[in-house]
């Protein structure tokens, strides 16, 4: 098979692929509500018996949170927003703290 060949298999497998994944999204935004992309994205109560974090869990919570943020920022939902940045300041506290 020739370098020529190669890539244009590669091209239609990516196409075929990119295809699919667009169908799919274009799919579950169609049939998706509000309240289940909230339940997707809404925190679960933490285990309040964890073990203490380590600075790398703590700054991995820290982009979580952050990308959160600005997700529920361009929906502007506020209310979601307040919520996050008070986790956001209890995550900035505990690395202070390290």
């Amino acid at each position: 098979m020739t370098d020529k060949e190669m890539n244009k298999l590669a091209d239609i497998i990516v196409d075929k692929l990119l295809t699919t994944y667009i169908r799919e999204q274009a799919t579950w935004y169609t049939t998706s509500s509000m309240d289940d992309i909230y339940n997707t994205f809404k925190q679960k109560p933490r285990n309040k018996t964890k073990k203490a974090d380590t600075e790398s869990e703590l700054l991995g919570q820290l982009a979580k949170l952050m990308t959160q943020l600005s997700y529920h920022q361009d929906l502007e939902e506020f209310e979601a927003c307040a919520e996050i940045k008070k986790e956001i300041d209890i995550v900035n506290d505990k690395l202070s703290k390290i």
